[in-house]
């Protein structure tokens, strides 16, 4: 038996490749795969740097 949705209480479909599952819904698209979402900070360029790469290229 397939879990209930818990955005909208509807069947999930069952998705499994290389022994991992996830969870879709059809009807509201939810979608129940763990993800991490942070990313790595990116390192601003200040405008004299800016200005630098543009005077290099």
């Amino acid at each position: 038996m397939s879990p209930d949705c818990p955005r909208c209480d509807a069947t999930l479909s069952t998705f499994t490749l290389s022994g991992a599952t996830a969870y879709a819904c059809d009807s509201c698209g939810y979608v129940g795969v763990e993800a991490d979402h942070r990313g790595e900070p990116k390192r601003l360029e200040t405008w004299e740097e800016a200005i630098q790469r543009f005077g290099d290229e």
